[in-house]
């Protein structure tokens, strides 16, 4: 009324007098109201800490949408809350402590992110749970298991950069799942330095067998204990290979294993000693012989020559056996052979029959 009475004033005549008027009467309103211009203030100040508040929890990136959106609800809360103790408070320093209560209520908010870390720390179990398993594996050397590793780790890298990407709970889900399943998805094959290595021993064993086959100076007893000697070190290098946990110790456990297999040089025994029987029947079959003396020179060579023939033919069967047992027949057969030749005396009988006719005469 006071600043309607003064702008009715008949006096009032220019306008800088009823400018003049006019900032009186504001001046009058405003001395009337004091706590209205007070709470509006106040107010403005809270919806300025709100503001502060939302641009503070937009720029947060570690949280989703979501976490965002009830952070700011939260928020928004807090601020109507305060401006309701602004409208109820009736005194200037009422109104001072419902703005400072609400700003700093408003203030508190202070969201924590828990999808992305919880999505993070899958990825982090993932990666462990793979990096264990992957020491675990004795088929792979360690240069092979390093590098596995690697590749699980970039992959588990990339899965929370997707993460960190992400902007709703939504995603952050698939990026985890992804992610999840990308890290364990590392499965390297079994070592080829170690599977080459294997290769090169059962490569070597391959060709000792076929040696040992090929050699016929071997019963098949023999051979069947050579390839077994064979193959027992064989086994024991692949062993030694699948022990090794470096490259290198691979490709060594590779060399004393194929030079271990390659030592294996089975000595005839069966077949050098059924020929030795045979000579030596000879010989004693000779030199009865030769102590014959009803023989003559002649008688004796033919003689020893039909029981030299009859050993070389049972050191021809020895040879053509192929079992410890047809080695032993052989043999047998072979001495009674040679023991069989015993000459009969034919020119000096004659000689001495011819003397005992003429004498009869």
């Amino acid at each position: 009324m006071k600043a309607l009475t003064a702008i009715n004033d008949n006096s009032v005549t220019t306008k800088t007098a009823l400018d003049n008027a006019k900032t009186s009467g504001t001046t009058a309103i405003s001395n009337d109201n004091p706590v209205a211009t007070k709470k509006d203030t106040a107010k403005a100040a809270i919806d300025t800490a709100l503001r502060e508040k939302e641009a503070v929890i937009d720029a947060n990136n570690a949280l989703t949408t979501e976490e965002k959106n009830a952070a700011k609800a939260d928020a928004q809360a807090k601020a109507t809350a305060a401006k309701t103790a602004i409208d109820n408070a009736t005194t200037n320093a009422a109104v001072d402590s419902a703005k400072t209560s609400g700003t700093t209520s408003v203030s508190s908010v202070t969201p924590t992110a828990a999808t992305k870390p919880a999505a993070k720390n899958a990825i982090d179990e993932a990666l462990k749970a793979k990096e264990a398993q992957l020491d675990a594996r004795a088929d792979l050397t360690d240069e092979e298991k390093k590098a596995a590793k690697a590749d699980a780790q970039a992959r588990a890298t990339a899965a929370k950069a997707a993460i960190d990407n992400a902007t709703t709970n939504a995603t952050v889900d698939n990026a985890k799942t992804s992610g999840v399943a990308d890290v364990e998805s590392v499965n390297p094959q079994a070592s080829q330095k170690k599977t080459d290595a294997k290769n090169a021993v059962d490569e070597a064993l391959k060709a000792k067998e076929a040696v040992i086959d090929a050699n016929n100076d071997l019963t098949a007893e023999e051979k069947a204990k050579a390839k077994e000697d064979a193959k027992a070190k064989a086994d024991a290098a692949k062993q030694a290979i699948d022990r090794a946990t470096t490259n290198d110790a691979v490709t060594q456990a590779k060399t004393d294993g194929t030079t271990s297999v390659n030592s294996v040089n089975p000595t005839a025994q069966a077949k050098p000693a059924a020929k030795k029987a045979i000579d030596d029947a000879l010989k004693a079959k000779n030199d009865a012989i030769d102590a014959n003396n009803d023989l003559t020179d002649e008688e004796k060579t033919t003689a020893k020559a039909d029981a030299k023939a009859k050993a070389d033919a049972a050191k021809k069967a020895i040879d053509k056996a192929t079992t410890n047992d047809a080695v032993t027949q052989a043999k047998t057969d072979g001495t009674t052979s040679v023991n069989s030749v015993n000459p009969t005396a034919e020119a000096k009988p004659a000689a001495k029959k011819a003397i005992d006719d003429a004498l009869k005469s």
